[in-house]
C-alpha cells in the first residue's frame, strides 16, 4: 500500500517523538532505564547521557524529515535552515567529543541536505540529497529493528522494534516514491512563450 509522502514524513515525526517521550520517561525514572539501549547500559546516569543526546538527535531530524518529505517548502526557510546548519555541525563536534560514532554518522546523513535548503549547496541537488538522506535513514532503521528485536526487554523487543518498523517503511515508502512537481503558474508559462519568440 503506497502512503502519501507527506503523510509519511508526519508518521516518522509523530514516531520520533514518541520516542523522545520514551527516552524523557527514562531520565525522570518512570520508566527503567534497562529498557533503553538493548540492557547493556551499567547505570542511571549512563542512560542519561544516552537518553539526552538520542533526544538531541531526534530533534535534529525533524526538519531533515520535513524537508525530505516535503512537509514544508525549503526556500520559504532559508534562515531556519541556516541556522539548523550550524547546529548541526556544533552537534558532530559534541558527538565526537562523546564518542559517539553512530550518531556522528546519523547527523552527517543530513547536513547535505540541509545545505540545500539553507542555500549553501545549489538546490539542483535537493532530490539528489534528499534520496541520499531517506535511503541511509532506512537502512538505519532497519538496523535499529534488528538491534531491538535483539534487544534484552520485552519493552525494546515489541514496542521499539514495532516503531522503529514502522520507521523504516514510511522511510522506504518516501524513499520509492516519486517527489510531484509543482504546476507551473501563468506567469512562467507567459515567461517561457516570450522567450521562443
Amino acid at each position: 500500500m503506497r502512503i502519501n509522502r507527506k503523510t509519511a514524513g508526519k508518521g516518522i515525526i509523530a514516531l520520533n517523538i514518541f520516542t523522545m517521550f520514551v527516552f524523557l520517561l527514562v531520565i525522570l525514572k518512570i520508566l527503567p532505564y534497562e529498557f533503553i539501549s538493548g540492557g547493556l547500559l551499567e547505570s542511571y546516569d549512563a542512560a542519561v547521557q544516552a537518553a539526552s543526546t538520542s533526544i538531541i538527535m531526534l530533534i535534529y531530524g525533524i526538519p531533515v524529515i520535513a524537508a525530505a518529505s516535503g512537509l514544508i517548502r525549503v526556500k520559504d526557510y532559508r534562515n531556519f535552515y541556516k541556522g539548523w546548519l550550524f547546529f548541526a555541525l556544533v552537534l558532530i563536534v559534541v558527538l565526537i567529543y562523546e564518542s559517539s560514532i553512530t550518531g556522528v554518522i546519523v547527523v552527517c546523513f543530513g547536513i547535505p541536505l540541509i545545505a540545500v535548503a539553507a542555500g549553501a549547496i545549489d538546490d539542483k541537488e535537493f532530490n539528489l540529497f534528499s534520496k541520499v538522506y531517506l535511503w541511509l535513514s532506512f537502512m538505519f532503521a532497519c538496523l535499529n529493528t534488528l538491534g531491538n528485536l535483539l534487544g534484552a526487554t520485552w519493552f525494546e523487543k515489541i514496542i521499539m522494534g514495532l516503531v522503529t518498523l514502522m520507521q523504516a517503511i514510511l522511510y522506504f515508502n518516501i524513499a520509492t516514491s516519486k517527489r510531484k512537481r509543482r504546476p507551473k503558474s501563468n506567469n512562467q508559462r507567459v515567461k517561457k512563450r516570450t522567450n521562443k519568440k
